[in-house]
């Protein structure tokens, strides 16, 4: 995965779990991340890349999950 995609679906997560004082901060953060992603790729419009970022971002926050280390008892 590239630093810059890594770097837009962190975003993007931590917008989804931050307190909601921060929450005006990461939404701007992520609103910058999406538009210097645009202005890299020609052709690119806002709701082909959100729509490509769905199922990486699925990804991602699978990825992110922690699992309890000790196992449930029977």
């Amino acid at each position: 995965m590239s630093p810059d995609l890594e770097r837009l679906l962190e975003a993007i997560y931590e917008r989804d779990h931050c307190e909601p004082d921060q929450r005006n901060r990461c939404e701007k953060n992520v609103l910058r991340l999406i538009n210097d992603t645009l202005q890299r790729s020609s052709g690119l419009t806002r709701d082909q890349l959100l729509e490509a970022l769905k199922d990486r971002y699925h990804q991602f926050k699978k990825a992110r999950r922690k699992f309890p280390s000790i196992p449930p008892q029977a």
